[in-house]
């Protein structure tokens, strides 16, 4: 599992999550995130195409770094999902919530109001 930062400016952080995240993964995908979140005051934007297999494990890790992030003023969202997150996200009903649009695959397009985005927490 690799964890990137591919964009970062004041008002948007882009982090990029490549590969497999599951129970043996997931506390090292949070601990990942939150060192390259860090004290965001803005939206982190996350790219999920490149996620092959995602667990109960990996959402308890998104939604850690939600509640994290939302503390501090600032807010998480999936701007690009694969298959296999997409997948997660019905099984467990974000797919449902009326503001829960699966954005085009540039994140920064969907952040800019151009397109929906998935937010990460349940209201």
């Amino acid at each position: 599992m690799d964890v990137i930062s591919t964009r970062r400016d004041e008002f948007l952080h882009v982090i990029t999550v490549r590969g497999e995240v599951d129970l043996a993964t997931a506390g090292d995908l949070l601990l990942r995130l939150l060192m390259l979140a860090g004290p965001a005051t803005g939206t982190v934007a996350l790219d999920l195409s490149q996620v092959a297999f995602i667990d109960c494990a990996g959402l308890r890790a998104l939604t850690a770094l939600d509640r994290h992030v939302r503390t501090r003023g600032g807010s998480v969202h999936v701007a690009v999902a694969s298959l296999a997150v997409a997948r997660l996200f019905e099984l467990v009903g974000l797919h449902a919530r009326p503001d829960c649009v699966m954005a085009p695959p540039d994140p920064a397009a969907a952040l800019d109001g151009r397109s929906g985005v998935w937010p990460v927490a349940a209201a």
